[in-house]
């Protein structure tokens, strides 16, 4: 392959073989990566599961470790250019680079038998690993994509530490429909005799967090019991907060982040825990490079304002609790009519979502489908009877093209309304390129 568009395309047709869907396990993570000298070995890692918050806390971590160490990072899914899931100090996998390992891997796909060639996303997930491995991260921050027990990257054999941000319902037809299973799932990713940074969860999650981590010797620390936030204040300029945590005796008060909700501050205290311990493992991190991460801390597609006039915010909230952080938020960022371009897909939990958005009986709504999403796409049509439950007739406006739906909101708009783009982190990924806005980390501002 020549062009990186090329190489694109060949990894997402990787996808095309629905049968290697069926084969659950890393056989065929473990060919590759074993011909290729096992890369994710080399690295010193922190490996993140969860429900909600898993964006925003390695955000948070990965600002505050780099103001010491070259940092990489690997997160999913992509807003705006799929190089966006792998990155250093905030700089995207080149062109080139990403070509070279795309080539790297085709050639050896090759000679493999279909059913043994990665996924899309476990290929991302290896060159990821090939990427870091030959840049010589000082440390490397994994971002599970669905689940933990069963994800790609969970074949990382020991991080440094293990994370797990607060778990809710979601993927309940892969994961489990309770909360216990779904925490079963996500707690799959600790490992033996390596620490674990719980945040803040429901009993239910907890307790099941805590055996898995009990039958692997890890230790535990966890929100509300071992560390927590205090004296919480939020305004127009973002969040402050004292941090305290009793397992490591400290408390750094009047902590600024520009985040938004009393989630953020509780997603920052378990990035800064998890720093914390990495500290007590070598990683020289003072008081002070906590501080001015937490102040740098920026991602893209959650309460991201891009406009002022008219006032456009972009968040993919996509169940129930996230769309209560958003709505709660909106609430003290700005006050004016709210009118949400929503579109969601199918296998999420739209009554949840709505129960939440459609609690200011005045917001308007402008429904379209998620571009870009297959066999997940939800029709308009089908999205207008669930919104007809919790919204007047007169305040639903609905269009399949999510084009005509968004400027559309920006048409009827006045000065005073808040325009906000929800339901999909995809629907706000293309919101983003129609708004021109590129911007991944504030670092290249």
């Amino acid at each position: 392959m020549k062009y990186y568009a090329e190489a694109l395309n060949y990894i997402f047709g990787l996808n095309s073989n629905r049968r290697i869907f069926l084969k659950f396990g890393f056989e065929r993570m473990e060919k590759v990566l074993s011909a290729l000298h096992n890369p994710q070995d080399s690295l010193n890692s922190v490996h993140i599961a969860g429900t909600k918050g898993k964006g925003s806390t390695i955000s948070f971590l990965s600002f505050i470790l780099r103001e010491k160490y070259s940092t990489g990072l690997f997160t999913s899914p992509s807003l705006v250019n799929t190089n966006e899931r792998i990155s250093i100090n905030g700089e995207l996998i080149p062109p080139a680079d990403f070509l070279y390992y795309a080539n790297l891997l085709r050639d050896f796909y090759e000679k493999l038998n279909p059913d043994d060639v990665p996924t899309t996303f476990e290929t991302f997930t290896i060159m990821a690993f090939l990427y870091f491995n030959d840049k010589k991260t000082d440390i490397s921050l994994f971002e599970v994509g669905m689940g933990g027990r069963l994800d790609a990257t969970n074949i990382i054999k020991k991080p440094l530490v293990s994370v797990i941000t607060p778990i809710s319902y979601d993927h309940q037809n892969l994961l489990g429909s309770t909360l216990s299973q779904i925490a079963e799932e996500k707690a799959g990713i600790i490992k033996e005799n390596v620490p674990v940074i719980v945040g803040k969860q429901e009993n239910e999650a907890l307790i099941k967090i805590l055996e898995v981590a009990e039958r692997k010797n890890s230790q535990a620390i966890v929100y509300g019991r071992d560390f927590l936030i205090d004296n919480f204040k939020e305004d127009e300029d973002g969040i402050e907060f004292d941090f305290k945590s009793l397992f490591s005796d400290v408390c750094f008060r009047g902590l600024k982040a520009k985040l938004y909700g009393k989630h953020q501050a509780e997603n920052a205290a378990v990035a800064i825990q998890t720093a914390l311990v990495l500290n007590k493992m070598g990683y020289k991190i003072e008081e002070s490079d906590i501080r001015r991460g937490l102040k740098k801390a920026f991602w893209p597609g959650r309460l991201e304002v891009v406009s002022h006039s008219p006032f456009i915010i972009l968040d993919g909230a996509h169940n129930g609790a996230s769309a209560r952080a958003l709505n709660s938020a909106l609430n003290l960022m700005k006050s004016g009519r709210k009118i949400f371009v929503l579109g969601i897909l199918k296998d999420k939990n739209v009554d949840d979502v709505l129960s939440e958005l459609a609690k200011d009986r005045d917001a308007i709504f402008v429904l379209t489908e998620v571009p870009f999403s297959g066999k997940r796409r939800l029709p308009v049509h089908i999205l207008k009877a669930f919104v007809k439950k919790y919204v007047p007739a007169k305040n639903i406006f609905y269009f399949r093209d999510f084009t005509k739906a968004f400027f559309f909101s920006q048409r009827m708009a006045k000065d005073s309304d808040i325009i906000c783009v929800t339901g999909s982190l995809y629907l706000v990924a293309s919101v983003r390129k129609l708004t021109n806005h590129f911007v991944f980390s504030s670092n290249i501002l």
